[in-house]
């Protein structure tokens, strides 16, 4: 696995379907969960249970999506049957699909049998998370996870090269075609061309995406949309914004960026 691998699986995924990706793939994350990014993974820390004595309940996601795709905008192409597929049309008889990865690095995402649960007392948590922050007792870098998505069946393949090819077979139920063969619940083996540099065979009951918040200092600007709390101004003309709530990413949250960027890398 190369080291950057980590941060383009999760970009490509993110752009796809809005939610992080978990990496590795397989690992699982909790409703509660506080930890910080670290080169795109999340180190758990603990519980908002276990660290700052808050209990949280649950609820379902409504109306959230049966299926999550990703293909690296159109970089990878199914074929079944011999014909490019475009979820739908005849399976192939023995139900061998064919990959084409028309560019290095490109991911292929597919989650089918989704649901998604949130916290409910999201009010609460977002609460302590500012009042211990303007206490200095919110940690640097901690986020919260307060969204997970489950999935019955999650496939994932990253390619090393551009035009690497792989080849697939899948032990579908009757009825399944297109690109659920993905996620075909008889299984999915790899029978021949390229190794791919990453690698998740239609495996069962994993949690696959997730959202998580976070206490971010920002510049403000009131004409900034999409933030969950307006920014308390310091002083007028400063420009500068008080800790507040927000939703944010690997991307956006790492703290190994954080540390290379304000020169504390490897310090205590």
């Amino acid at each position: 696995m190369f080291k950057d691998h980590p941060k383009k699986y999760i970009k490509e995924v993110r752009k796809a379907t809005g939610m992080q990706p978990s990496w590795p793939p397989a690992a699982r994350r909790q409703l509660g969960d506080v930890g910080v990014f670290r080169s795109g993974e999340f180190e758990r820390k603990g519980t908002l249970k276990t660290l700052f004595g808050l209990d949280i309940t649950a609820r379902k996601v409504k109306n959230s999506r049966w299926r999550h795709h990703c293909d690296s905008s159109g970089s990878v192409r199914i074929h079944l049957d011999g014909a490019v597929q475009a979820g739908v049309g005849p399976v192939a008889a023995d139900g061998s699909l064919v990959l084409e990865f028309g560019k290095a690095d490109a991911v292929l995402f597919h989650a089918t049998g989704c649901w998604s649960e949130e916290i409910e007392n999201i009010e609460v948590v977002e609460a302590t998370m500012r009042d211990r922050a303007g206490r200095k007792e919110w940690p640097r870098g901690y986020t919260v996870v307060t969204e997970v998505t489950h999935a019955a069946h999650t496939t994932v393949l990253m390619c090393r090269n551009r035009k690497d090819r792989v080849e697939l077979q899948a032990s579908a139920d009757p009825g399944v075609s297109g690109l659920d063969l993905l996620a075909a619940s008889g299984g999915l083996r790899w029978t021949g061309g390229s190794v791919a540099s990453l690698q998740l065979l239609s495996e069962g009951k994993l949690t696959p995406l997730y959202k998580v918040r976070g206490m971010l200092w920002h510049p403000f600007r009131d004409d900034e949309p999409g933030y969950l709390d307006e920014a308390d101004v310091e002083g007028e003309g400063e420009g500068e914004g008080e800790w507040y709530v927000d939703e944010v990413s690997s991307e956006t949250f790492d703290m190994d960026d954080a540390e290379e960027s304000d020169g504390t890398a490897g310090a205590e």
